[in-house]
């Protein structure tokens, strides 16, 4: 669990958090599981032949490359 999650909480807060967060277990693995099938959704995607014809494919890229990093640092959270 990353404590940057608990950032400027009370100790108090922190604890009830925490234990909030240890008893979502099978919610966090649901949401994880589907962020990670958007990943593969969009890889898949990028790697689509049409895509080259395309003269923004670059920005395409490296947005892709921002949304992948996005959604790695939410999981990164939940686990």
């Amino acid at each position: 669990m990353k404590t940057s999650l608990f950032k400027g909480l009370d100790e108090d807060a922190t604890k009830e958090a925490e234990v909030n967060f240890n008893q979502a277990y099978l919610l966090r693995t649901l949401i994880t599981k589907r962020l990670k099938d958007k990943i593969g959704n969009a890889r898949k995607k990028s790697r689509n032949d049409k895509g080259y014809e395309n003269p923004s494919w670059a920005y395409q890229q490296a947005d892709l490359i921002g949304y992948e990093r996005a959604l790695e640092e939410v999981i990164s959270i939940l686990e």
